[in-house]
């Protein structure tokens, strides 16, 4: 009960502490922000939304139950409040009575959340994002089509009470209702659509606090300019009297990020690690997220590379500390796949998981390995063999030292094949190599996140990886649910490194940078979406 208690009144005290900074407009409101887009906005439905330029669009349109702030910590968004109860497997949000869809007229209620919730998991609707919600119960069940959606874990009480239910205690459970597809959907609105919910402004209703800026707001390639909305009644009011996304094409790209940051192009935007000093130096306040692991990968559709012998021996013929000596610039190294900021129910993934460290050692039995392999095989190709790379200039040096490691052991000549990013993401993507120096980014948080990058038939998958005891050892992690999970998890993720199809060296960081003067803007971890509303500049 008195958790309970906490809750509401935290709540509460969140919603006044900023209601207060209400009334006067402060001196930095009522200006546009620029931002840029990577690429056009594939849909702005919530439930689909999965690319980051659509994600980002969505979160300015939509609001879900409650917003994350700097810190990842919700605070009221649709949700005016929220109590949990029996040990945290039931959530009750209560609903502010004022919410309103963008038309002005109609209610935002708990049916269109119970509707939202439902559609996102039916296997009719096809969302890659909903494995997010596979903690509500019967999620899992709806979703591969086993139970109708009506049987979902989620209920509207009244049209201000919504109820979830969930398979096992989840804390932290608010703050995973802030991303895309938690959002709610007008189920009238929607079906009036006939399948073009989100594709043009027409067919599109939002409830958050912007709104695309009349007929013409979204010129599809060029840009997107949203407007503050006058429905939205949420307690912060939107500083930003607009938001113009401007959409990455032929005319419309930014060549220096800090030379736009600096003439106003662009009030923020994702900088590499070599310009994060140059930006500093501009004056630009800096954000930045370790959530990608880079490392060898193998692909499993090659002859040569599906060997376990042979990838044993490319990663048990090196020193890892000689290779590790030449890290790219602002990297970690990596002592596993999963990066150890990760989290599992709003705790440290590692911290419950125990460590990791499963990655292969060296090992003095690398050559006969390889010549094991070898024998293994029918007339292989070893000759023809290349390792993808990014062009820089680090990590040509590891390689180097990987290659004459290799050269050695198997007294072979292998090649090096620096790419630029576009290019090595293309051929990776395309399964045209056959060793790569690739990253790992999963697209939201938590282990599943990143182990199911490798599961059987994921499109992301870098290696091309098919494995049934590892697709069940993924499916057992995801079933067991609550603090039990980390181990399951802990299993999967060994069992994965003893594979030996990807080879963890270095974690990298995402970095975001705000122009000198802008403030309030709010990046989410893992290209989960950004957050304008309280974004300001002098």
């Amino acid at each position: 009960m008195l958790k309970r208690l906490t809750a509401g009144f935290l709540c509460l005290f969140i919603l006044f502490s900023f209601s207060a900074c209400g009334g006067k407009s402060p001196k930095n409101a009522n200006k546009k922000i620029n931002y840029f887009l990577s690429a056009e906005p594939r849909t702005l439905d919530p439930q689909i939304a999965a690319d980051n330029s659509s994600i980002i669009a969505v979160e300015a349109l939509f609001e879900g139950l409650v917003r994350l702030d700097e810190n990842n910590q919700p605070y009221p968004g649709v949700a005016q409040k929220w109590v949990s109860s029996n040990n945290d497997t039931v959530f009750t949000f209560t609903l502010r009575s004022n919410a309103k869809w963008s038309d002005g007229k109609t209610p935002v209620t708990a049916h269109d959340f119970v509707y939202a919730f439902q559609r996102a998991l039916s296997p009719q609707t096809g969302s890659t994002t909903c494995s997010r919600m596979f903690c509500i119960q019967n999620a899992k069940e709806v979703n591969d089509g086993t139970l109708s959606p009506d049987r979902l874990g989620v209920t509207a009480a009244d049209d201000h009470t919504l109820v979830v239910r969930l398979n096992y205690s989840y804390p932290n459970f608010p703050a995973l209702t802030a991303f895309a597809v938690f959002m709610p959907c007008n189920q009238k609105f929607f079906q009036s659509t006939s399948g073009r919910y989100g594709l043009e402004n027409r067919y599109l209703l939002g409830n958050g606090p912007f709104e695309i800026d009349g007929k013409y707001g979204w010129d599809h390639g060029n840009y997107l300019n949203l407007i503050r909305s006058s429905s939205y009644t949420g307690s912060i009011k939107p500083l930003p009297s607009n938001i113009k996304f401007t959409i990455s094409n032929k005319e419309n790209t930014i060549s220096d990020p800090v030379a736009a940051l600096k003439d106003g192009t662009v009030d923020a935007i994702a900088i590499t690690s070599s310009q994060v000093e140059a930006a500093k130096a501009a004056g630009c306040t800096i954000t930045s997220f370790e959530d990608t692991t880079w490392g060898l990968c193998f692909n499993m559709q090659s002859d040569i590379m599906k060997n376990k012998n042979i990838r044993y021996a490319f990663l048990q013929a090196f020193d890892r500390s000689k290779i590790l000596k030449h890290l790219p610039q602002n990297t970690n190294p990596a002592e596993d796949i999963i990066a150890p900021s990760t989290t599992l129910l709003g705790k440290n993934y590692r911290s419950l998981a125990g460590s990791g460290s499963f990655y292969l050692k060296q090992s003095s039995n690398a050559a006969s390995l390889w010549n094991t392999g070898i024998s293994q095989l029918s007339k292989p190709d070893v000759k023809s063999i290349s390792i993808l790379c990014p062009n820089d200039p680090n990590v040509k040096l590891m390689l180097n030292d990987m290659i004459a490691a290799w050269n050695a052991k198997f007294n072979n000549y292998f090649n090096m094949e620096p790419l630029d990013e576009a290019q090595l993401a293309a051929r990776i993507a395309s399964g045209n190599y056959q060793i790569a120096l690739c990253p790992i980014c999963p697209s939201s948080e938590g282990p599943l996140a990143v182990l199911s990058i490798f599961k059987s038939g994921a499109k992301e998958n870098p290696a091309g990886l098919s494995d049934s005891t590892y697709d069940a050892m993924l499916a057992d992690a995801e079933k067991s649910g609550g603090s039990a999970s980390a181990a399951a998890f802990a299993a999967a993720e060994k069992y994965l490194n003893e594979l030996g199809v990807f080879y963890p060296l270095y974690y990298q960081k995402h970095y975001y940078a705000s122009a000198k003067g802008v403030s309030g803007i709010v990046f989410h971890p893992y290209n989960t979406g950004v957050d304008f509303i309280r974004a300001g500049k002098k």
